[in-house]
């Protein structure tokens, strides 16, 4: 796979883990470390959390591929 190839499956990667991370950390009940009213806030937390686990979750994942193309060309 040329460089490119494998930037656009990392962008679609990244996307597809950041739906799923974001319905996953839905599921969390932060709502006992915020004040009462404090949606905004917590929509906020929510959305970096998402976006920080999924950027964790697809370099490691990008990592491997990589690895494993290395090794096997």
């Amino acid at each position: 796979m040329d460089q490119m190839t494998m930037d656009i499956f990392e962008a679609l990667l990244f996307f597809i883990i950041l739906a799923v991370t974001f319905k996953a950390i839905v599921k969390i009940d932060i709502t006992k470390h915020f004040e009462k009213g404090a949606i905004w806030q917590m929509q906020i937390t929510y959305v970096f959390l998402a976006i920080g686990l999924s950027y964790l979750v697809l370099k490691a994942i990008m990592n491997l591929v990589e690895i494993s193309r290395r090794l096997f060309t």
